[in-house]
């Protein structure tokens, strides 16, 4: 019964058998060798194709690039069909269906100005596709719709609006041959063509001579070459419709199906620098300071100084807090400062010294938060000291350290006193080197006073250090993320304060004001028994803080330092807890961590300022559970991935180089829609310095599912010519990856001495294969690399 069920089936999908040998010729974008020099030689052939066009923006006016539509109507004329490729090559999943109707009737209304028959074909731009479209297409009439996918066409099981294709760009002919000889039993071989060549996107060019080697093999060995529309002769396409579910819709719980394009290009040229590569990466935080000097604490410290080539900068909470110097989660403190009993400030600097000395002795930096507020000086001291656990009301974490002064002028004093010590004890010149910086997030609860009295504890606390060490830099006011209105109006405030306000401390206009620092978070959520990221939130954060700025132009060129910078808010609510920070222990966080950081650096270049790190709010918890889902970068003394991608980018230097090609989102794409679409982030960031060039390369979508890897073509150009060496690493399920290791070892809360040892060595950056030397004639190469679905590659290559 089922077989006779699906031969019926098939019998209404197909209106005739396909015949071996059948293939659709399309061509995309409009290039003007399309009709210059494709449609003569088709021409020659007797093959038909379609030609899907658009108003390539910004210079489709450019007729050395493009056709015109005279041209396009001459192509008509001469028997070849007119595709829609919507009018100005817009990713259809990053915009709405008004949108996508309005795109489609661009290139609609054309085609009946010139009495071009309207289109009945269609191909999404970038291979992008949405399910908003299908019913759009359908309600249209269009019969055929055209994406990537890199395999044959099989109509009883592709849907008409879904059919896949295989690129032909490039001189590696090796894909489309043999892809060509999978054009049977019932298969259709769809390529897609751009330029012939492409003189508006070179990536994506076909030579001429390997086109012509193209047609003189399908003409040998007798394929039928046709249109995408001439298909209705095979296939009923409102029957295929009614019957085939689109295969990239829905999975076994409702969650998207990811895909990969056939190959994506990207092409890097290294003779074209964009800007310095920032070390923007080399900055960390966390809420305990205690953990600094015990010792994973220790231990960490020195994998991230070896890690980094510029000093690495650490910010901590509560290094004025009083209590016993017990850590906690979400708790530490110094008890730096009391009070005799005549109210006489006392001064202890032993824990704070503990802390500094840990960094110091490695090299690292203190990025100093002059907080919290010690209990004999808070104004509401009572509570005081908080027992937060996870699954408690994150507010209840707010008690007496959180108010202000209750006398502004001994607040000033114990900063003071404070970097005075700072500065006997460590040296001027070092401390002029270390950043100062005023409380966490005063924009909400971490501060019970107004915005007001923040701003009077600032202008006290910088004319303190100031006073105390002319040449130290202090700023602020590390607010929450900008995306929220308010606090884009804290940050817009304090800034106005400092550049025109009335000083609490010396009755003038304006405070001291060395750098600008703002938070930035994503927002993850628990799907349908997943985790889905939303790098979206993060870097609206991020954009509007950098709009705020650049609205004072007198602030605009100081440095930012996003205080806090990390795909959610709480370091320590564990995943048992908290199902949406599952990502944490895993390829997911390395993956976002690789994709977040180029986008912080775009954001910065579009609106033209000066971004000088960004604070991953992440360091390890001492003693606790082995891959508790802790946003943290070690447990336990065992690196977790995301370690790892520090490293990596720590070997990035020099300036940063020209990355195009076949790249689906940009970091305005992301900050507007996240990565959201079919096809994941598969992209770039390279660098090249006097001895060397890097590539990271990273393959990254929202959703924490399985997804395919990503064949990449890197088209290197712009290098030495000669003899380089190459080294790949890789983070991926099987490399640099401690946390499938433990997994693997059944999960152990309390592993051997032996299983400790193979989970350090697994926790470290990992060649993908030994070194190679490789020839670079003309300073090119290309390279092919098969990324892993969540998985992060850097390519170094070196020379004397």
């Amino acid at each position: 019964m089922i077989l006779i069920f699906v031969q019926t089936l098939q019998a209404q999908i197909l209106r005739k058998p396909i015949p071996d040998r059948l293939v659709v010729l399309t061509f995309d974008d409009a290039s003007v060798t399309h009709a210059t020099y494709v449609a003569p030689l088709l021409r020659k052939y007797g093959f038909g194709a379609t030609f899907f066009v658009c108003e390539f923006p910004p210079d489709f006016a450019d007729t050395t690039k493009y056709m015109t539509w005279p041209q396009i109507n001459q192509l008509q004329s001469m028997g070849f069909e007119i595709g829609n490729h919507t009018g100005s090559h817009t990713h259809l999943n990053t915009i709405d269906s008004g949108q996508i109707v309005r795109e489609l009737e661009v290139i609609e209304d054309r085609c009946a100005e010139y009495g071009i028959p309207r289109p009945s074909s269609f191909a999404y731009p970038a291979y992008d596709t949405d399910p908003l479209a299908l019913p759009i297409l359908s309600r249209k009439g269009y019969y055929f719709a055209r994406v990537g996918a890199g395999r044959p066409y099989d109509p009883q099981t592709d849907h008409p609006y879904l059919i896949p294709s295989y690129s032909t760009s490039g001189a590696d002919t090796t894909q489309v041959m043999e892809a060509l000889r999978l054009a049977k039993d019932g298969k259709i071989v769809v390529l897609t063509v751009h330029g012939v060549p492409d003189y508006a996107h070179d990536w994506v060019t076909t030579p001429p001579s390997v086109f012509e080697q193209y047609l003189r093999f399908l003409a040998d060995h007798h394929y039928r070459v046709i249109p995408l529309q001439s298909l209705n002769e095979y296939i009923d396409p409102q029957a295929a419709r009614e019957q085939i579910t689109p295969r990239w819709t829905v999975g076994s719980q409702g969650n998207p199906i990811l895909k990969t394009k056939a190959i994506v290009d990207i092409n890097i040229d290294f003779s074209t620098k964009i800007g310095p590569m920032k070390p923007i990466y080399a900055w960390f935080g966390h809420d305990e300071p205690n953990y600094t000097y015990m010792k994973d604490g220790r231990k960490l410290l020195s994998e991230l100084a070896a890690a980094s080539p510029v000093p690495v900068y650490i910010r901590t909470h509560n290094l004025l807090t009083s209590g016993d110097g017990l850590p906690a989660l979400k708790w530490g403190s110094t008890n730096a400062y009391t009070e005799d009993s005549r109210g006489n400030p006392v001064y202890d600097w032993q824990l704070i010294d503990s802390i500094f000395d840990a960094y110091i002795s490695r090299g690292l930096k203190p990025l100093v938060e002059i907080g919290f507020m010690p209990e004999a000086l808070s104004s509401h001291p009572l509570p005081y000291r908080h027992e937060w656990k996870p699954g408690n009301q994150y507010a209840n974490i707010f008690t007496g350290w959180a108010y202000p002064p209750k006398d502004y002028g001994k607040w000033a004093e114990l900063v003071h006193q404070w970097v005075i010590h700072c500065v006997d004890k460590y040296g001027q010149t070092e401390v002029e080197t270390w950043l100062w910086e005023l409380w966490n997030e005063p924009n909400i609860g971490y501060w019970q006073g107004t915005a007001e009295e923040y701003q009077k504890l600032y202008d006290y606390t910088a004319d303190a250090v100031k006073r105390a060490l002319p040449a130290a830099r202090i700023g602020g006011p590390h607010s929450t993320g900008p995306g929220w209105d308010k606090a884009a109006a804290f940050l817009d405030d304090f800034l106005n304060h400092v550049e025109s306000g009335t000083n609490y401390v010396t009755g003038q206009i304006g405070s001291p004001l060395d750098f600008i620092a703002f938070h930035a978070k994503g927002a993850p959520e628990f799907i349908n028994g997943h985790v889905r990221m939303n790098m979206g939130a993060q870097l609206r954060d991020i954009a509007r803080g950098f709009e705020v700025v650049a609205a004072h132009p007198n602030l605009k060129q100081l440095p930012i330092i996003l205080g806090e910078s990390d795909p959610e808010g709480c370091a320590a609510c564990s995943m048992d807890i908290y199902p949406h920070n599952g990502y944490r222990n895993g390829t997911m966080y390395s993956s976002y961590t690789a994709a977040s950081f180029p986008r912080k650096l775009e954001l910065a270049d579009h609106y033209g300022v000066n971004l000088y790190g960004a604070v991953t709010w992440a360091f390890e918890f001492e003693d606790q559970p082995w891959f508790h889902g802790y946003r943290d970068l070690a447990t336990n003394g065992i690196d977790k991935p995301v370690l790892n991608v520090f490293r990596m980018m720590g070997q990035l230097a020099g300036n940063r180089v020209e990355v195009t090609g076949d790249l689906a989102y940009d970091a305005l794409r992301i900050r507007d829609s996240s990565v959201r679409g079919p096809v994941p982030d598969v992209s770039a960031l390279a660098t090249i310095d006097e001895h060397q060039a890097a590539v990271l390369l990273w393959n990254y979508h929202d959703e924490d599912l399985p997804a395919p890897e990503a064949p990449i073509r890197l088209t290197l150009t712009g290098l030495p010519n000669g003899r380089l060496l190459l080294e790949h690493f890789r983070i991926d399920r099987n490399h640099s990856n401690a946390y499938t290791d433990w997994q693997d070892l059944g999960s152990p809360q309390h592993p051997t001495g032996k299983q400790i040892a193979e989970l350090e060595k697994a926790g470290q950056l990992e060649l993908l294969e030994s070194p190679k030397w490789i020839n670079t004639p003309n300073g090119q190469t290309v390279i092919e690399v098969h990324l892993p679905g969540q998985g992060v590659s850097l390519l170094k290559f070196t020379w004397d």
